[in-house]
């Protein structure tokens, strides 16, 4: 393929090609056959649904040449305008070299054998380190543009009173009661079930009306109650209902769930994001005796946060246990509520440890602290920057389009 001033080899289109493709299907492996992917035929034999009667092929290459294009123009433009981040770049390949290396070994591969496995077998380890450089020159300069985005107290105000809502939340709590139709149903069956959970939550809100707390009827009712105190905007029926300006405490409603159900619905309160996001280390174990037994190990040693990292990765099961256990920029809503419990306890300093019990399993916590700003501040002051990398992106590939050469039909 040509692609502004460069032109790439067919070698190079599929060491984008088969990352994509070992992404999408590591990320989603339970779910291929809803998809309709069978991993062992050709893709270019079976419809993808998520294309215009296109195959998975087809939906592989086009997200590989995307995806190249990008990083080929912002590599580009960067060698055009004499970018150096030479270190930045250097720190980067070979950060991603190391991982490669510890994949490899781990398969029992070298690294020559590993990147034939994963990328194919026109991809060898030249091919490989190029286009990692490509992506780490593009990114560097990415993240330069990105950095360099600043803006005024007055600005980041303006962005919220463009669109209040954004940045809000609100406090309702519902009952759900689904119509519990299954996939063989008729549609007239459908119909009367969904019609049963409808009038259920018009019961649940006549009940309320009559003095009855609303958790007990959702409890009596069998349907499934939640108190979301700090519910994003949305698209949704309920949440639509919920930021309209003319809504007022105690108000009620029926909303719809989809096609599946309805929400009786009791809102709270609207109002702005003013707590402060926080960041924190955890470490998930099974059991108490094991969280005791770790924070022990903390305690007894250096206490600092590198240490805690390094206890996470040893010893945590959650998926981000490679990062040492990292949340940055928790938010309101985001987490199991015994979870943001401990995170958002008033009382909470930098350092602060304990153990946190969830339907996940026991949470052993380190604290790191919160963000400096208001989280509706913060939320503001990213779309802003979100909005300028975007029309900055845009600047450079907007209209420029991967020529696809003889070479393409060796790809996939």
């Amino acid at each position: 393929v040509t692609i502004g001033n460069e032109t790439y080899t067919a070698a190079d289109v599929s060491y984008f090609y088969n990352t994509i493709y070992n992404s999408f299907v590591s990320q989603n492996s339970y779910y291929l056959s809803v998809y309709g992917l069978d991993t062992s035929k050709s893709l270019k034999e079976q419809d993808c649904p998520v294309t215009d009667g296109g195959t998975w092929y087809d939906y592989f290459r086009d997200q590989a040449l995307s995806s190249m294009t990008s990083y080929s123009l912002l590599a580009q433009k960067a060698e055009a305008e004499g970018f150096d981040a030479s270190e930045e770049v250097e720190q980067s390949v070979q950060e991603t070299l190391s991982d490669l290396d510890a994949s490899a070994a781990s398969a029992g591969y070298t690294r020559a054998q590993y990147i034939k496995a994963v990328c194919g077998p026109l991809v060898n380890q030249k091919v490989f380190e190029r286009n990692i450089h490509m992506m780490a020159l593009a990114q560097a300069y990415s993240n330069s543009y990105a950095d360099s985005l600043s803006y005024t107290s007055d600005e980041v105000q303006a962005a919220y009173d463009a669109d209040p809502k954004s940045y809000q939340s609100v406090d309702i709590e519902y009952i759900l009661f689904s119509s519990g139709a299954g996939s063989d149903a008729t549609d007239e069956e459908k119909a009367q079930l969904l019609d049963e959970a409808k009038q259920k939550a018009e019961t649940a809100l006549s009940r309320y009306a009559q003095g009855e707390a609303f958790d007990a009827i959702g409890e009596d009712m069998e349907g499934s109650y939640a108190h979301v105190a700090y519910a994003a905007n949305g698209s949704s029926d309920m949440l639509t209902w919920a930021f309209d300006d003319a809504r007022q405490a105690g108000d009620t409603t029926v909303a719809t769930y989809g096609e599946t159900g309805y929400y009786a619905v009791l809102f709270h309160s609207r109002s702005r994001n003013d707590y402060h996001a926080v960041s924190v280390r955890h470490i998930l174990v099974s059991d108490e005796d094991t969280a005791n037994d770790v924070l022990k190990q903390y305690t007894d040693g250096e206490q600092t946060e590198d240490a805690f990292a390094a206890l996470a990765v040893a010893n945590s099961t959650d998926s981000n246990a490679s990062s040492g256990g990292l949340y940055t920029d928790i938010y309101r809503g985001q987490m199991v509520s015994e979870f943001e419990d401990w995170c958002f306890d008033p009382s909470r300093q930098p350092g602060d440890t304990g153990i946190v019990q969830t339907s996940y399993g026991y949470h052993v916590m380190y604290f790191i602290g919160q963000s400096e700003n208001p989280y509706w501040y913060d939320q503001a002051e990213s779309s802003l920057k979100n909005d300028a990398y975007n029309e900055w992106h845009s600047a450079i590939t907007d209209g420029v389009e991967a020529e696809q050469l003889s070479g393409m039909k060796y790809v996939g």
